[in-house]
């Protein structure tokens, strides 16, 4: 029998999938985020800042490319460009809400 090993600042790696716009309409894509799963208390604080609660959160990512598909490397401002488009963060919602819950979907 395996031990439940509390850790109060998990941190866990989740795939996000995101509905892409492209030329001939919309095409889910996707990419690995790393994420801080916070306590309850310390996400509702920032419920009303959610643009903040994302940064708090969304420490790095793989597979995340620009047009050419040269990798772009995670930095604050990378992560600042990609918040600012919302099915980008609608998909990284999705993707926290089910870290949170302990659910991880497989490709």
């Amino acid at each position: 029998m395996s031990t439940f090993r509390f850790n109060p600042r998990p941190v866990t790696w989740v795939t996000v999938k995101v509905n892409a716009p492209a030329e001939d309409g919309i095409e889910v894509q996707t990419f690995r985020a790393k994420l801080l799963i916070l306590p309850e208390d310390e996400r509702q604080a920032l419920a009303e800042n959610p643009r903040e609660a994302m940064r708090q959160v969304w420490l790095d990512w793989e597979g995340i490319t620009d047009i050419e598909g040269k990798p772009v490397p995670f930095s604050d401002k990378a992560r600042e460009q990609l918040m600012g488009y919302n099915y980008i963060a609608l998909g990284l919602a999705a993707a926290y809400q089910r870290a949170t819950a302990g659910i991880e979907t497989k490709n």
